[in-house]
């Protein structure tokens, strides 16, 4: 009966590690995706941006108005490529500290972020970035941000290197 039992629970703990190694790895290509999202707005890299993102998609900010009223800004998918990696200013995003939820080909992306420009603190906010899996890769289908520029947090990262 020990045989059984002993057995059972080995069969049963490496199915467990098996699904939780698979749930790292997407865990470890949706951070991969992401980091690509930032280098390509770092770097000005349409085409890494362009294959990254579910062409059509749909992305929205929230930001900081007076009187704790927020303004919401609507971009298309060719908008945001535009936007993101348009020549004149030298931008760079970071993240920390993400929540990352996975099911099935579908996935979910939050996690604060800090934005710099030309090398200054420009703002802050959440980043939400929905992923699906397609059969080779993740891929950001919709990004959303708030952008606040009052109460942001220390950034656990330190200073932007240039």
């Amino acid at each position: 009966m020990t045989y059984i039992r002993v057995v059972s629970i080995m069969i049963i703990w490496l199915l467990f590690s098996n699904a939780s190694l698979a749930d790292e790895q997407h865990r470890r290509a949706i951070i991969e995706t992401v980091n690509q999202f930032f280098l390509a707005i770092e770097t000005k890299d349409a085409e890494l941006l362009e294959s990254i993102l579910v062409p059509g998609s749909l992305n929205i900010s929230s930001s900081e108005q007076l009187e704790g009223k927020s303004e919401l800004t609507t971009m298309d998918y060719e908008r945001m490529v535009s936007a993101l990696t348009r020549p004149g200013r030298d931008a760079k995003e970071r993240a920390w500290d993400e929540t990352i939820l996975i099911q099935g080909h579908i996935a979910i992306f939050w996690a604060p972020y800090d934005f710099h420009v030309d090398g200054k603190f420009s703002h802050c906010g959440v980043d939400s970035f929905q992923l699906v899996n397609s059969g080779e890769k993740w891929l950001i289908s919709n990004a959303s941000w708030t952008r606040e520029t009052q109460d942001c947090p220390q950034s656990p990262l330190g200073p932007i290197s240039q």
